[in-house]
């Protein structure tokens, strides 16, 4: 299974490329890379703008279909995985919780897509994709029907429901994502929090 980062939006909410802006010391970006190879022997980053990530290590790929948002960069990376399934995060995610990951690995077995619920709600962009998927994406995309949960009532899916993912995530920081720079003074503030309850 390969990690997948999407850092192919245009960050209009940010005003500029969130994906190499810094926190704590280091780009978002290379964030979710240091994490994500925690877990899995190969990291892949798919982007509009590869040239801004060439220094990081990874395999570095641009949308095969822009403008189709994160439905697009699941595509393209699961067409460039060569029959690898995926795991995919947006870059904007900065608190990526390991045992979380862990555990929808564990669920992936039998399945072809895993991604957590909470109540209702569907958090696709931190998902693990098969490469059965391909074929109802690119339905999806010759469509330009975008909304990635559209077709997962043709596959078999497993979710991390919110009461297990509450025990593996207390604090709720897996999804939280960095839409304006107000997300990012609240990110540093959650890490500080973070840090002083650890003391």
């Amino acid at each position: 299974m390969i990690g997948t980062v999407l850092a192919g939006g245009k960050s209009r909410r940010f005003g500029r490329n969130k994906a190499v802006e810094l926190f704590e010391g280091e780009r978002l970006i290379e964030r979710q890379v240091r994490t994500l190879r925690s877990l899995f022997p190969e990291v892949m980053v798919v982007s509009n703008t590869p040239e801004f990530f060439l220094d990081l290590n990874v395999t570095v790929v641009q949308d095969l279909i822009p403008g189709r948002g994160p439905l697009g960069g699941i595509y393209t990376g699961l067409l460039l995985a060569q029959g690898d399934s995926i795991f995919v995060s947006a870059c904007d995610m900065p608190f990526l919780q390991l045992p979380v990951i862990r555990r929808m690995l564990d669920l992936f077995s039998g399945h072809d897509v895993v991604v957590p619920r909470l109540g209702t709600y569907l958090e696709p962009l931190h998902g693990i994709y098969s490469p059965r998927c391909v074929p109802y994406i690119k339905q999806m995309l010759d469509r330009e029907e975008l909304q990635v949960i559209r077709f997962f009532p043709s596959l078999r899916v497993a979710y991390l429901d919110e009461q297990e993912l509450r025990e593996l995530d207390p604090a709720g920081l897996s999804f939280f994502n960095i839409n304006t720079p107000e997300d990012l003074e609240r990110a540093r503030e959650v890490l500080s929090v973070e840090r002083q309850g650890e003391v």
